[in-house]
């Protein structure tokens, strides 16, 4: 017991082994939570129950699972987990190297604590991240308190959320390079799940976020959610830090004006394929008002082809206005970034790729991926912009991206992972400039040592 106790940190989301987990999960094999992400400990229960089950696998199977072997016998009496990461892009040119540390441990019975920081160099600073040092920059992604009683689960510090089943983006909350500062309550069933997430977005400007979800969990089957988002500014409302209470009511009572947002999501897994959704509900004019709907919705599939093919595809549709709102610090944004969908409003994407997962360690990659990205913008709602409620879609001069990769990820034991990748990338209405086309040829190397 004092094994998974130990193991609470979070394993970094942009890991190598992160390959290995879907295609696990996609197998049928382990199941993966709603929130992510991942804990170090599920992965180890997870993997462990089918050790000790002997569940039947294929060698495939086995040489996967053998890769978490550094996580698996690790030492009881202290927790810890380090990414060394060093990386190179071509065009633009840009060179990166960071080490991510994480530590987990006991406090007394029922409270445990995790801990992360990445201490980064870059060829160019990130203005967006921490004051540098001499070009270095420390990122405090993850320090938190967990205290479970029962099936009650309540963390209280800062860590990362991704609430949605595509890959590393979703459409309500999404990944942020220094964590959220927030409490998570969490009460699983067995089948039912609850979760209520409050963040502090920016306490110099009062800017909050509210979340709670209730979810449908038939395991490895099928899971179905809905959850209400509710972004507010000006003061702090108590009523809104009562999980247990619709805010969209809420809000009605008290005569606010604040930012809410429904999201339905659906996982299904039937054979070795995974389908997923997620529909958000931004706006929707149920009277005959001449306002525009703000709707978004993102597909997806997932499978296991013949055996070693991990394919994956997805597409993302966010309408023009979804995320913005006439008072200011009721936008959808933490500092100038999207707190949903990475790319914003007035954008879809659709990403495809094949892996050729095997036994030697040498697993060939393509990626295609195509974005089209209209002039609408988070910070200008309809309310300023006026004009046509149903534009164009994308609307203004549309961006258009298509980026071709091949490459391929060769794992050496299960400590070193080299990742490298050479592409096309095809860029029409450059900056939304009508005849602004440009053609690059991109190269990207990187190299993992985990410990």
């Amino acid at each position: 017991m004092l094994l998974f106790i130990l193991f609470c940190y979070t394993i970094p989301p942009d890991s190598p082994i992160m390959d290995n987990i879907e295609y696990l999960q996609i197998r049928g094999l382990i199941d993966i939570p709603s929130i992510r992400p991942y804990e170090a400990k599920w992965v180890i229960s997870q993997i462990d129950e089918l050790l000790i089950n002997d569940v039947k696998l294929n060698p495939l199977d086995r040489k996967i699972i053998s890769l978490f072997n550094l996580i698996l016998t690790k030492k009881q009496d202290l927790s810890y987990l380090v990414h060394l990461s060093g990386a190179y892009q071509l065009e633009p040119e840009y060179g990166h190297g960071f080490l991510d540390a994480r530590l987990a441990g006991q406090l007394a019975k029922n409270i445990r604590f995790s801990q992360a920081l990445r201490l980064q160099r870059a060829s160019d600073i990130d203005t967006s991240g921490p004051k540098p040092w001499h070009d270095f920059q420390v990122y405090l992604t993850e320090g938190l308190m967990k205290m479970e009683s029962g099936i009650i689960h309540f963390d209280i510090g800062r860590r990362n959320y991704l609430l949605g089943f595509g890959d590393d983006n979703d459409l309500l909350f999404s990944l942020d390079s220094q964590g959220y500062d927030s409490y998570l309550l969490f009460i699983p069933t067995r089948y039912l799940e609850f979760f209520n997430i409050f963040s502090v977005l920016d306490i110099s400007q009062s800017r909050y976020i509210s979340i709670h979800r209730i979810g449908v969990n038939l395991k490895k089957f099928l899971k179905l959610g809905f959850s209400e988002t509710l972004l507010f500014g000006q003061s702090l409302e108590p009523i809104y830090l009562n999980p247990f209470l619709p805010f969209y009511l809420s809000q009605w009572g008290l005569d606010r004006n604040d930012n809410i947002m429904w999201c339905f999501d659906i996982q299904l897994r039937l054979f070795k394929s995974i389908i997923y959704g997620e529909l958000l509900i931004d706006d929707y004019m149920y009277e005959d008002d001449p306002y525009p709907n703000k709707l978004a919705y993102k597909i997806g599939f997932k499978s296991v082809v013949l055996n070693n093919f991990l394919v994956k595809m997805n597409y993302t549709f966010v309408d023009k206005w979804v995320y913005t709102h006439r008072i200011q610090d009721n936008i959808y944004v933490r500092g100038t970034h999207p707190l949903g969908f990475p790319l914003g409003n007035d954008v879809d994407q659709l990403s495809c790729s094949v892996k050729f997962m095997n036994r030697l360690g040498l697993s060939p990659k393509l990626e295609i991926e195509y974005v089209r990205k209209g002039q609408g913008s988070i910070f200008l709602p309809y309310e300023q912009e006026g004009g046509t409620w149903t534009p164009s879609f994308p609307s203004g001069i549309v961006e258009k991206k298509l980026q071709i990769d091949f490459g391929f990820d060769y794992t050496l034991r299960y400590n070193f992972y080299l990742k490298v990748k050479a592409g096309q990338r095809f860029w029409r209405n450059h900056g939304h400039l009508s005849g602004n086309d440009l053609n690059d040829t991109t190269f990207d190397l990187s190299l993992w040592a985990i410990l």
